[in-house]
């Protein structure tokens, strides 16, 4: 099965309108879950690097922009993934439900 989306929102029940989306993204894929690991391993790899490169070269302007560029990388990808992967009209308690009724 080919998803089409990657995330399905978290909808409280009760909220109308606008205020019901916002309120957070769940993974339904695999590439959801990769990209999550994926922005993870960027914010533990800089910081890893921005430590390392700091405690042996004694250079903190280097280890701050390395660690800024992965941050911004791993970020600005998760973004960009939740705001186009995004499935703007089911919520991730239908996408539960429809994998129960699947399963039996």
């Amino acid at each position: 099965m080919a998803a089409k989306y990657w995330f399905a929102r978290n909808i409280r029940v009760g909220h109308k309108g606008y205020d019901r989306y916002g309120k957070g993204v769940m993974p339904i894929a695999w590439q959801g879950r990769a990209v999550i690991a994926g922005f993870v391993v960027a914010m533990v790899g800089g910081g890893l690097s921005m430590l390392l490169i700091v405690l042996y070269t004694r250079t903190f302007p280097l280890g701050i922009a390395l660690f800024a560029i992965l941050a911004i990388a791993g970020g600005g990808t998760f973004i960009w993934a939740v705001a186009t992967k995004s499935d703007p009209d089911k919520s991730i308690a239908v996408y539960r439900a429809e994998r129960q009724k699947i399963g039996g």
